[in-house]
């Protein structure tokens, strides 16, 4: 029995680089995926005006006191965290459910499945599907979260003690940051690895895999190709960053300009009747979109090349029909 031939790393980088494009639903649900894994706060961080120290201090009020925080504080605390639980697990199983959405589309492009001799007949239970990736999704999470513990830990005991005893007159979120380099740096780097990894157990999932089954395929499946596992990676993430840091930089850019135009002003009646308000606000929306729309598209790129790269076994009867196509 003869195979037909696999095509090559570089190929299928092409595959998913035109995927998006050939189905402009991908894109939508790239840019859905991106927003609600956080790219939207990115993208607005230029935009929002921290709290100075001054302002901090007036807005905890009688919670903060030389003892430490008050219980009212740590309740107030306590609910935020079950109210943002909720709206995290809702995004958890949105999430699921547009990568199963986005794996469907790929299946449906028969050309796609002929050259890359992916197998994306679709599992029976769908429900099942959704179920597991909400699961690896949660676990994924989870990892996160246990990897940002230290820097948690480090970030309240600081800004505790810069607020009732400032180290310099720097801004506290300058003096805040300069002393957790080092868990920050452990985060950041547990980020991609984290995610590298979900994505390959995400997409023998995708193919009808138990939880069990495509944790260990996965992991065997990075172990006997580990270049080809990194090198995706690499591509998924320096095409992300190729985006979102230029992106920010002119969100910034763009948002000093508004900021200053409108400060400018005196009242409502010259913000109406000046020309330059309108045209920077109307610029700063059109970047912000853009933006969006770019970093939309990549995030179907990444979630299409971690598809059509992986090393997915290809049964007999698989590697039989692709050769009579």
């Amino acid at each position: 029995m003869r195979t037909a031939p696999t095509p090559g790393w570089r190929s299928l980088v092409g595959h998913a680089l035109t995927a998006p494009i050939d189905q402009p639903s991908l894109w939508l649900l790239g840019t859905l995926s991106f927003i609600l894994r956080g790219g939207l706060v990115v993208l607005l961080l230029p935009i929002i005006v921290l709290p100075t120290q001054v302002e901090v201090r007036l807005m905890l009020g009688g919670n903060l006191g030389s003892s430490g925080f008050s219980p009212a504080f740590w309740a107030s605390v306590g609910a935020a965290t079950i109210v943002s639980t909720g709206l995290v697990m809702v995004v958890l199983y949105a999430l699921a459910r547009i990568e199963v959405a986005s794996f469907e589309r790929l299946a449906s492009d028969p050309d796609l499945e002929i050259e890359t001799l992916l197998d994306t007949r679709p599992a029976a239970d769908a429900g099942a599907r959704v179920r597991n990736l909400f699961v690896v999704e949660s676990l994924t999470l989870i990892a996160l979260l246990l990897a940002a513990v230290p820097l948690a830990a480090a970030l309240g005991q600081i800004a505790y003690n810069e607020i009732l005893r400032p180290t310099s007159t720097a801004p506290i979120y300058d003096r805040v940051l300069g002393q957790v380099i080092g868990p920050l740096a452990f985060v950041l780097l547990a980020l991609p690895i984290v995610d590298s990894i979900s994505a390959a157990v995400v997409r023998r999932l995708l193919m009808g895999r138990s939880v069990g089954s495509a944790v260990s395929g996965a992991i065997g499946a990075i172990l006997r190709s580990p270049v080809r596992f990194l090198a995706t990676a690499l591509v998924a993430w320096l095409a992300l960053g190729a985006v979102v840091v230029p992106t920010y930089g002119v969100l910034t850019i763009a948002w000093q300009a508004t900021r200053a135009a409108f400060l400018r002003t005196t009242s409502i009646a010259d913000m109406l009747s000046a020309i330059a308000p309108v045209v920077v606000a109307v610029l700063l929306a059109g970047v912000f979109v853009s933006g969006l729309a770019v970093c939309g598209f990549v995030a179907a790129f990444r979630n299409a090349l971690w598809t059509v790269t992986g090393p997915w076994p290809l049964g007999p009867s698989r590697a039989v029909d692709a050769e009579r196509r």
